[in-house]
């Protein structure tokens, strides 16, 4: 069978365009020649979308199917995305060699979509910035990792999920891989809660919830709200009650953490800690922070009223739960609680 022979095409080109071909080439170690063919080659990775808005036929913008470029775009992003939330800038150079690499040259080729890393690569990458693992593997949902939490009311059921435990006793709390859980309610009417969990490897997620911690509920939003209600209160009165932090955010701010395009703690650390989740279940007990409260949330008091209908005589539950938890505690350790 017979091949084909190349074709060869006179071009004429300005000036400019052939000495950054030739730049290119120079980078690429390989003929110019060779570079132009690669991006005519190139050029045929793009397809036509139809975009919304336009008239029906009417072809839209060519949509680069690039991966390299993809690849390299997402690694910028994700770079972004962590020295965001950072104290200490991460540089090129400290993933290079956290992967095991004597110079940074391959993570820059990577970033400047000249190589592209292997599957195995992107998922230690995807690990070292705390990014979601899917989106920067293939582009699939967001950066920022997320899951929803369902509360049950149990708070022995809902406090080992929200720790990654077994258990609530201290010594699994405290060696948990959790550093802090991070209550934030939308200050708008509804009342949207979302939670970021901060990991001691440096890591954080955001949890996704039902609960509108509002009176802009149904019976559905009620029996909710009073399942976080008993969870907040048994955490109140743990031992681990400093691990607890509550905010309050803007409907922006909020949904920038919902969105999961930002780190969720890019925005808590620059926003003062609020202690609504310590005062929401115990109707009444603290005028002052009825009085705080209020000027940001114009149904403070009734919602209350309604978050402390389960969490009955809180005095009585302050007692309760203290009890459970060093029952507990007592049996891991072998000592007698003596009531």
């Amino acid at each position: 069978m017979s091949l084909l022979s190349d074709s060869q095409v006179k071009l004429r080109i300005p000036t400019e365009l052939k000495q950054r071909i030739e730049a290119e080439a120079q980078d690429a170690k390989r003929s110019m020649n060779a570079e132009i063919v690669a991006r005519l080659e190139n050029s045929f990775n793009f397809k036509k979308v139809v975009t919304e808005g336009q008239q029906l036929n009417q072809l839209g913008p060519y949509h680069l199917l690039d991966r390299k470029r993809e690849l390299s775009d997402r690694l910028i992003i994700a770079i972004q995305w962590l020295n965001s939330s950072q104290f200490k800038e991460i540089k090129y150079s400290h993933l290079a060699e956290q992967l095991g690499y004597e110079t940074a040259e391959i993570f820059l080729d990577w970033v400047q979509g000249k190589q592209e890393p292997t599957f195995s690569e992107l998922r230690k990458i995807a690990q070292f910035f705390g990014v979601n693992q899917d989106w920067l593997i293939h582009g699939d949902g967001h950066p920022t990792p997320h899951a929803f939490f369902e509360v049950s009311g149990n708070p022995e059921i809902d406090i080992p999920k929200l720790f990654q435990t077994q258990g609530i006793t201290d010594q699994e709390i405290i060696l948990s891989q959790i550093k802090k859980i991070n209550f934030i309610r939308n200050l708008s009417t509804e009342g949207e809660l979302v939670i970021v969990r901060e990991f001691k490897s440096g890591y954080a997620d955001v949890l996704e919830t039902r609960a509108h911690v509002s009176t802009s509920i149904g019976e559905g939003g009620r029996i909710t709200l009073q399942a976080f209600a008993r969870l907040w209160a048994s955490l109140y009165n743990s031992t681990y009650r400093n691990l607890i932090d509550s905010y309050l955010l803007n409907k922006s701010k909020f949904n920038q953490i919902r969105e999961f395009d930002v780190h969720p703690l890019s925005i808590i650390r620059h926003t003062p800690a609020s202690f609504w989740w310590e005062e929401v279940w115990k109707n009444g007990l603290n005028p002052h922070a009825r009085e705080v409260y209020r000027d940001q949330w114009s149904d403070w008091d009734s919602t209350v009223r309604i978050a402390s209908e389960r969490v009955k005589n809180n005095n009585q539950m302050v007692i309760l739960v203290s009890k459970q938890n060093l029952a507990k505690q007592a049996f891991c350790t072998g000592k007698v609680l003596n009531s």
